[in-house]
């Protein structure tokens, strides 16, 4: 069974969605799983934390390697710590940018 639903609600189409399709200037600008759209699942991740000196962010493609690493830097608890990839806002926006539908 296939059920179009068209939305701007991107957190919507990520929680009922097993596949979603970007159309930007009337094409499909991607097409994959909420996860994987425009390669979201790979991207790299956004590590961030809070030291005596100020925040911190690092880009990185092995975040649970550099939090490890980090975790022991700090001797156990990283205060502030966020991990997070991007969002599918992020890319729905990134891939109308690229092509056009967003100037």
């Amino acid at each position: 069974m296939t059920i179009v639903l068209t939305t701007h609600y991107l957190d919507e189409a990520e929680a009922l969605a097993d596949r979603v399709a970007v159309l930007a200037a009337g094409r499909i600008a991607a097409i994959g799983t909420p996860g994987d759209l425009g390669g979201r699942a790979t991207a790299a991740a956004t590590v961030s934390w809070q030291a005596t000196d100020g925040p911190h962010t690092v880009l990185t493609q092995t975040p649970t390697c550099y939090v490890t690493e980090l975790a022991a830097s700090f001797g156990g608890e990283i205060p502030g710590l966020a991990v997070t990839r991007p969002s599918l806002e992020d890319r729905y926006l990134e891939l109308i940018t690229q092509n056009g539908a967003l100037t």
